[in-house]
């Protein structure tokens, strides 16, 4: 443990932003392997009941919606979003893990106390400042993720309307 401490200790401020951002984005290429296809099935379902595709169809549950998904757009249909989840929530990792971190270090400045010292309720307030933080920061980014996730694929579908308007095929975060 002295020895993280130490190693830590050593970094310079551009080389902690560094390591937060190579890690929160390795963790989320990681978790977006799975959390992906979940993501991508919920939200599916979530907007089927105001989205008509040209093929009309409506998911009856989780399952029935990977087996569309999987059957009309392939396997790449699941992974719909995947490189712009990535974009929008390795920003929020690296943001959040970054600011945690300097929220905790000016409380203890403050309380002048020592890491494993820190009261509860700093470190709670760190984390939700942290989280609020990064959130608001990265919230353009989830709404290019969710756009991207929803449409439906180019086989299915060229278009869906949702109320009266129909929307067009993005293909990537800006456009």
């Amino acid at each position: 443990r002295d020895g993280r401490r130490q190693a830590a200790q050593q970094l310079t401020p551009g080389q902690e932003f560094a390591v937060h951002l190579s890690c929160g984005m390795l963790a989320e290429a990681v978790t977006c392997v799975i959390y992906v296809p979940v993501d991508v099935i919920k939200e599916r379902l979530q907007v089927q009941q105001s989205a008509t595709s040209v093929e009309g169809s409506h998911y009856t549950g989780s399952f029935h919606a990977l087996k569309q998904i999987v059957r009309t757009e392939g396997l790449k249909g699941i992974y719909k979003g995947y490189w712009a989840t990535l974009a929008s929530f390795g920003p929020f990792s690296a943001i959040y893990f970054m600011m945690y971190e300097q929220f905790k270090s000016a409380a203890r400045e403050r309380k002048g106390c020592q890491d494993g010292d820190l009261p509860l309720i700093n470190l709670v307030t760190s984390s939700c400042c942290a989280g609020a933080l990064a959130s608001w920061l990265t919230s353009p980014l989830d709404m290019a993720k969710l756009l991207l996730q929803v449409q439906r694929g180019q086989d299915a579908a060229p278009c869906y309307k949702v109320a009266s308007r129909t929307q067009p095929q993005y293909k990537g975060m800006a456009h």
